[in-house]
């Protein structure tokens, strides 16, 4: 088999921004869109004030602390730097309801303030419950950091929650500081004009290499499944409202584990099975109609490996499935084949063509991909963060009784002809005792409200016979 190959041809110790980050930096000047990424923590106990003020201020010891500054070289890339101050924690001071966790979560998510180029790249924010726990968020921009590498931040974070700042504040200075891990610190931004020249020559490099691997590929049978569904219209037509609708649901991991062997899958198969059937029972997309599945992969080569965002995607093609309560091996089958395609190295030619990014107007990028018609686009993106450490669960001496991870898009205008997504997108992230994943609806038609959304799923849950709570 042929070695994974990465787009970027530098990695972060240049102190740049990786180009297989650049779509979601781009899509801010583009589009007027942050992507946003979110961890949240629902807590049966009190955390102290000390233990959150602690978290948060090794949040801003740590990687995601970190802001972007704008190259002077055409074609270079703009350069990471240390933010210059920490965002205070945000504490709502009135309770809020035991069961409007996950609705709270969502407001923060989709408003809060975040700026690469500010030095705003994450907040932490937290709410009493009524019962007297804690509510718990954490939202980073995407472009610093993408689901596994939140997740290990946090747990970074979380382990210092328990420790008197000001000696957390000693133990980074005695130990060099956390930012020389971080690709803040491996050069200096005072490099200037000319480091930015010799980006800007390695981008182009960059370019010339892509343009012929591209070329290669698309001479040669690469053995990408081709995509069997119908033409369809334009997202914004079938989705005018540009509405997002939220479910989000918690399973024993004992159950999910053993539903999944009794019906022949893993719990990747199992979990695409699932968010992948509410396009089925929503009435969006029939059996008989194939679904296009996108699942990201991680490409991290090991805890050296530092990339922000360490992801590649392949696409699975389902037709006869999934049915509720069926076999999973049909599924398991598809992925096995898409995961060994992508590890042999055969991925689409326009992979191969991001560099060219750094040298094209934003407007220009924006028609490459698509100009909104997502005519490519899966109909789910199915996201399996995994384990979390247990580290990341204990904030404060206090254990969380449940956990999730999300992501969505602030800025997107129904007006415009561009969209966030289409069909369903999910994360799941899982605990020692519980599978927990929430699912984002972007089907205006099928999954018209978050009501909706939720009943769909516990069907869905319960024709697997997957006991669940529901946030």
């Amino acid at each position: 088999m042929a070695p994974l190959s990465r787009t970027d041809p530098v990695d972060e110790r240049s102190g740049r921004l990786a180009t297989d980050d650049a779509p979601f930096w781009f899509a801010t000047p583009a589009l007027g869109w942050s992507v946003v990424l979110q961890m949240v923590w629902d807590f049966e106990d009190e955390v102290s004030l000390e233990a959150l003020t602690a978290m948060n201020a090794a949040l801003a010891r740590g990687r995601m602390h970190r802001m972007l500054v704008s190259s002077t070289v055409y074609g270079s890339r703009p350069r990471w730097v240390p933010a210059p101050d920490a965002p205070g924690l945000a504490v709502d001071p009135l309770p809020i309801p035991d069961a409007g966790v996950d609705a709270w979560a969502t407001a923060e998510m989709s408003t809060v303030p975040l700026d690469a180029e500010g030095g705003r790249c994450w907040r932490l924010r937290s709410a009493p419950t009524q019962s007297g726990g804690t509510a718990l968020s954490l939202c980073a921009l995407h472009v610093v950091t993408d689901g596994r590498g939140m997740v290990a931040a946090a747990a970074a974070a979380a382990r210092e929650s328990g420790v008197p700042v000001a000696v957390a504040d000693e133990r980074t200075s005695a130990a060099g500081g956390s930012l020389s891990a971080g690709p803040e610190s491996r050069g200096s931004w005072r490099r200037g004009r000319l480091d930015d020249v010799a980006d800007a020559v390695a981008q182009a490099g960059a370019v010339v290499v892509g343009i012929a691997r591209a070329a290669a590929e698309s001479r040669k049978a690469s053995g990408l499944e081709p995509d069997p569904r119908p033409e369809r219209p334009p997202l914004a037509e079938r989705s005018p409202a540009a509405k997002f609708t939220w479910a989000t649901a918690s399973i024993p991991a004992g159950d999910w584990d053993r539903v999944a062997a009794d019906h022949g899958g893993t719990s990747n198969t199992l979990f695409i099975a699932v968010v992948s059937g509410l396009l089925r029972s929503g009435g969006r997309s029939p059996l008989g109609t194939p679904i296009k599945v996108g699942v990201p992969v991680d490409r991290r080569e090991g805890e050296e490996d530092t990339r922000t965002n360490a992801i590649a995607g392949v696409s699975v093609f389902l037709t006869d499935e999934p049915v509720p309560g069926g076999d999973l091996a049909g599924i398991r089958a598809a992925c096995k084949a898409a995961f060994v395609r992508l590890s042999e190295g055969r991925r689409a030619p326009h992979i191969y063509l991001r560099p060219l990014a750094w040298f094209l107007p934003v407007s220009v990028l924006i028609k490459l991909v698509g100009g909104g018609a997502g005519k490519g686009m899966p109909d789910a993106v199915i996201s399996n963060i995994g384990e979390a450490t247990p580290e990341a669960t204990v904030v404060g001496g206090r254990t969380a009784r449940r956990m999730a991870l999300r992501g969505m898009t602030q800025g997107v205008d129904p007006a415009s002809g561009h969209r966030f997504g289409d069909g369903v997108q999910s994360w799941l992230i899982r605990t020692p005792e519980q599978v927990s994943f929430t699912v984002l609806g972007l089907d205006d038609e099928a999954f018209g409200s978050d009501a909706v959304l939720r009943d769909l799923l516990t069907s869905e849950l319960a024709a697997w016979g997957l006991p669940h709570e529901i946030w």
